[in-house]
């Protein structure tokens, strides 16, 4: 019944999503509608992103908008009617109006002028809650803040609910299909992601979270680095002279605080957040691989049965100073930093049986890992507006000094407890990362219409790992003996050197285009110990951007859109070093990978009515040369190497459908549906593997008299292909209750995930000539948690700030 179900759900949300235009509009037929223009009062330049809401005659909310980059918005009331017009703006007087709607019509200026204020937002009366989902230029921007279900919650359950995304049990992010992207926190490059993204994630508090930007088709201003495309996540900023708040969390599987503070003062403000975690990560699985002979007969069985349960205590944290000597310079600084101890302790029972029956080894192993791991990246921005509006330079900094020690202490007993062998693997890795930009842009008519903007950067990169291996097949107290030929010094240096122009048009009849192109050098050397198998490559890479967007009316618009991305590898896929903590399942990095090379093209339909509802259809094609990828291979005595590899090319094609709308006033949802199709192909390996996929996930808040609001979450994911075969079906779900306690500034949230099922499944297939395997890996993910939220000072409000942006280099783990 379960397997019927989850082949009519993709179904169901895809006819869902069809019907949202008609199903969920809120007004009456020939409702008045209000259109105008909002400018500012003294330079009389339109506002762009101004809220516009309408109160009825019991100042109740009935609509809301934003305007658009020339200032114009529309709404459509829900009926003739006596209302009350508020406009809102950070630094300007708010503007009430009030309004009355007969016959159809309503009276009004065709443009409204806002003059500025130097009152805290604070004093203004908030009408209506921000879209969870909008479309701006470029990009979806999820309003994470607004989600009651991200309270208690990390970066990854936040992601989850973004457009465009999917997010593992693990924290594993794709966009369309594709892992290979850059992520990026308040548009900067972090070590933190670098070393890795699904671990970060898990290590980054729901609640600092104000928005996420997803940005597909990333303009030429942006790093090369990301076939799949960019994610922005922009944390909560405090401007108020002191406001801040304290989260606790605690749950069955993880315990978490989280202090945040900011205060302002005359031209100086600062924010900090801490994040102090602790995460149980329990799992079990089981592997079954068997080889074959040239003629596809059997020649042995693996069976493997692995489990392991691990606490992994960790913290972080970021402080963010600014300064404003006038009113057109800004000087930042911004340190982030973490540190933490990532246990992988396992132990695994291992049989291996012949063709004939008989089994010719059997051996229980224990394998003690850990990875203790800290950086920080410490950026100094400035920023200085010129006389012309737009006109803008800005110059930045950064260093990240980052470092770890993974080691593993591997045992094998026989199944009756006599001592087989022993190893010890010590990894020490260090890390540091300079960068250098700068950005100029520049507006070629009075009217800012046309622009030019352009850049130069830097990034230099400087990676070393020593290695060591000891093994004994003596017991203690025994001396384990020196492994020389698995032991050595990698060292590595990256030097990247861009520049970039980019053209953006705004023209008449609601036409928008811009065109790019950027230029990267790449100089990539690596040597080991004694100056043996050095290796080193020059890579010039040329990568044109083009948009062109036309907006049929005030609620419809299309864009068409071309990228070329690449995606180079990072130390973590070059490191040599041999992990045999599993003898049977070896994994090692390959220095002599390539970068990966993406062509994307995407034509979008975006439908965004005054009703408050959001429609976003995309279709998209992905071709990507040397794409890089896991390959598993056996030898003769069956043990797999897992390594990347550079050996094949792939290409995707598909479609993807983003929602928000209101089923009542107190009842919203949204959705993400994805449907791919990816095709492998490796002349070199003779191997050719495709198919479709099909992602899913709803997001739904419904609001109870007394200040209780309800929400539900799910995903579902279906079968995807891999290089070498394919991954099963998997889903998440959850479900909140959020209490607010206003005048205490007090918030209670109750969660329980995957309340129904013991642990979340899925199976990882692989299938070639020389092996089939199966391994069925089960995550412990249920969980009650508890999170008391409480807010001092003033409320947060979020402040744009520029930082440096290092999207540029494979993140551990993607594929």
């Amino acid at each position: 019944m379960l397997t019927n179900y989850r082949a009519i759900l993709p179904l169901f949300a895809g006819l869902l999503l069809s019907g949202l235009p008609s199903a969920f509009s809120q007004s009456a037929p020939g409702a008045p509608v209000i259109r105008a223009v909002v400018a500012d009062s003294a330079s009389r330049q339109a506002l762009p992103y101004v809220t516009v809401g309408v109160m009825n005659d019991k100042d109740a909310p009935v609509a809301a908008a934003y305007s658009k980059e020339n200032g114009a918005f529309s709404i459509q009331l829900p009926g003739p009617g006596a209302y009350r017009l508020v406009i809102t703006s950070v630094g300007h007087r708010p503007l009430q109006l009030a309004i009355s709607a007969t016959n159809g019509k309503v009276s009004l200026p065709d443009t409204m002028f806002l003059s500025g204020s130097t009152r805290q937002l604070g004093e203004v009366q908030i009408v209506a809650r921000k879209q969870l989902i909008e479309q701006k230029p470029g990009m979806l921007v999820y309003n994470a803040g607004n989600d009651i279900g991200n309270k208690g919650g990390t970066a990854a359950d936040v992601l989850r609910k973004a457009p465009a995304l999917n997010v593992d049990p693990q924290g594993n992010v794709t966009m369309r299909g594709s892992g290979t992207l850059r992520i990026l926190v308040d548009g900067k490059y972090s070590g933190q992601m670098a070393r890795s993204a699904a671990d970060a994630l898990n290590m980054m508090p729901a609640d600092i979270i104000q928005s996420v930007e997803i940005i597909t088709a990333p303009s030429a201003r942006y790093d090369a680095e990301g076939a799949a495309g960019v994610i922005n996540i922009i944390t909560k900023k405090g401007s108020k002279r002191f406001s801040g708040a304290l989260e606790v969390t605690a749950s069955n599987w993880e315990q978490a605080i989280n202090p945040r503070v900011s205060l302002s003062r005359d031209k100086w403000n600062m924010s900090f957040h801490g994040h102090f975690h602790r995460l149980q990560d329990k799992a079990a699985a089981i592997t079954e691989r068997t080889s074959l002979n040239p003629a596809g007969h059997t020649t042995q069985t693996l069976f493997q049965e692995k489990r392991q349960n691990n606490v992994m205590p960790h913290t972080s944290g970021e402080l963010t100073v600014g300064f404003t000597p006038d009113s057109a310079s800004e000087l930042s600084l911004n340190v982030n930093a973490w540190l933490g101890s990532w246990p992988d302790g396992s132990t695994q029972t291992t049989r291996i049986r012949m063709a004939n029956g008989t089994y010719a080894d059997a051996y229980l192993q224990d394998a003690r890992k850990k990875e203790r791991f800290h950086g920080a990246d410490i950026s100094l921005g400035y920023t200085r507006k010129m006389k012309r509006p737009g006109q803008e330079f800005t110059a930045m900094a950064q260093v990240s000094p980052t470092g770890g020690n993974s080691f593993y202490n591997s045992s094998q007993t026989t199944e009756d407890g006599k001592f087989r062998s022993r190893e010890e693997n010590n990894s020490q890795t260090r890390n540091t990362e300079y960068t250098l930009q700068a950005d100029y842009s520049h507006p070629l008519t009075a009217d800012g219409a046309f622009s030019l903007e352009s850049g130069v950067k830097s990034i230099f990169r400087d990676a070393n790992n020593n290695y060591d291996v000891w093994f004994a097949d003596i017991p203690p107290p025994a001396a384990m003996e020196f492994q020389a030929d698995r032991s050595d010094r990698f060292s590595y240096s990256q030097t990247v050197l861009a520049g970039y122009i980019l053209m953006k048009m705004k023209m008449k009849h609601g036409w928008y285009a811009e065109a790019g192109a950027r230029l990267e050098h790449t100089d990539m050397k690596g040597k080991y110990r004694g100056g043996k198998d050095a290796f080193s490559n020059n890579l010039l890479n040329f990568v044109p951007t083009a948009t062109v967007s036309k907006k049929l009316n005030d609620a419809q618009s299309l864009s068409l859109s071309y990228t070329k991305r690449l995606t180079r590898p990072y130390i973590w896929d070059l490191n040599p070093n041999v992990d045999a903590s599993d003898p049977s399942n070896i994994v090692m990095g390959n220095p002599s990978l390539l970068p990966e090379i993406m062509h994307q093209g995407e034509l979008s339909y975006a439908y965004t009515p005054s009703s408050g509802l959001f429609l976003n259809i995309a279709a998209f094609y992905k071709q990507t040369d040397q794409s890089i990828f896991d390959l598993t291979t056996t030898d003769a005595n069956g043990i797999a190497t897992t390594q990347k590899q550079n050996l094949a090319g792939n290409r995707m094609y598909g479609l993807n459908f983003s929602s928000s709308f209101q089923l009542t006033t107190k009842w919203n949802m949204n959705s993400n549906l994805n449907v791919n199709r990816l095709d492998y192909e490796s002349r070199a390996l003779m191997v050719a593997n495709k198919g479709w996929a099909t992602d899913v996930n709803i997001n739904t808040m419904y609001k109870l008299p007394g200040n209780v609001s309800l929400q539900a979450f799910g995903e579902y994911s279906n079968r995807k292909v891999t290089f070498q075969g394919h991954r099963t079906p998997w889903y998440f779900y959850s479900f909140s209750a959020k209490k607010e306690l206003k005048e205490a500034k007090m918030t209670i949230t109750l969660s329980a995930i995957n309340p129904f099922n013991t642990t979340l499944s899925q199976t990882e297939v692989i299938e070639t000539a020389a092996f089939r395997s199966r391994v069925l890996n089960r995550y412990y993910d249920r969980s009650l948690k508890l999170t008391l939220n409480w807010e001092f000072g003033s409320m947060f409000e979020q402040k744009t700030r520029k930082k440096i942006s290092n999207d540029d280099v494979k993140v551990k783990g993607a594929e």
